[in-house]
């Protein structure tokens, strides 16, 4: 992965395949405490109990063996997450969701740029727009932050849904304007 923004993406389909409603995506920077953080929290089926010290492993999976037979998100996330001073962390409870923790040290030089993030929670907006999922997407820089909830969001575009023409510019143009006001 070149970018967290592709972490954040990768480790959002898990969300998503667990069956996901309520997906909250947390990008947090205190450069202050030279702490980036990530977020991602679901209420998707869970991990099983007996699964969640194993899922950090490359070759661990509960996809069924006719499908790739390894899991690279968690694993390639906490690699990134020791090699920046920071660690990642997975709750669970089966049946009731799971949160993803990932801290890196702000500065480290093996840190991995941001990338697109506007681009990311678009892309993450209007591709599940058919799934009905509820999305709260918020970044944070030294204290200033935006949040985007999707039915808020449709109503800050004047919008009636996201699938209409045009609505990806709009909405990336949103994104990326809030992402400037935080970064002043």
């Amino acid at each position: 992965m070149r970018t967290l923004s592709d972490h954040i993406f990768d480790l959002v389909q898990n969300s998503i395949n667990a069956g996901a409603q309520n997906i909250h995506v947390t990008v947090e920077e205190t450069t202050s405490e030279n702490l980036y953080k990530i977020i991602i929290k679901d209420d998707g089926h869970g991990i099983k109990p007996e699964h969640l010290s194993k899922i950090k492993n490359t070759f661990f999976t509960t996809r069924a063996q006719t499908k790739r037979r390894v899991g690279l998100g968690l694993s390639l996330m906490d690699a990134t997450c020791q090699r920046t001073g920071g660690s990642l962390a997975v709750e669970s409870e089966y049946r009731h969701g799971t949160t993803i923790t990932a801290t890196m040290e702000h500065d480290h030089t093996d840190r991995p740029p941001i990338g697109d993030l506007p681009d990311v929670f678009a892309s993450l907006m209007l591709s599940t727009t058919e799934n009905k999922i509820i999305w709260t997407l918020e970044h944070i820089f030294n204290g200033k932050k935006y949040r985007l909830k999707n039915r808020v969001t449709a109503d800050e575009l004047n919008i009636f849904s996201y699938a209409e023409s045009g609505v990806r510019d709009k909405l990336y143009q949103l994104i990326n304007k809030k992402e400037e006001k935080i970064y002043r």
